[in-house]
């Protein structure tokens, strides 16, 4: 029996910017409640969000999207 290995926040967070694309960060702050511009700089990786909920709003928004070179 194989055990899936959980992400850790900031391998997240690269998956998460390699795949962000126009208009995100908008869809993203009005799911969580947040400001746009705070969520711009927790998924930058320039501020923190204790509770998690901005990385897992992001993640499942882009998370099957193919990476953007």
């Amino acid at each position: 029996m194989s055990v899936k290995s959980k992400m850790s926040p900031a391998q997240k967070l690269k998956a998460i910017q390699a795949r962000l694309k126009r208009g995100d960060f908008a869809k993203i702050a009005e799911r969580t409640g947040y400001d746009a511009s705070h969520v711009r700089r927790v998924l930058m990786g320039e501020r923190s969000n204790p509770s998690g909920e901005i990385v897992k709003a992001a993640y499942t928004t882009v998370g099957r999207r193919k990476a953007v070179k």
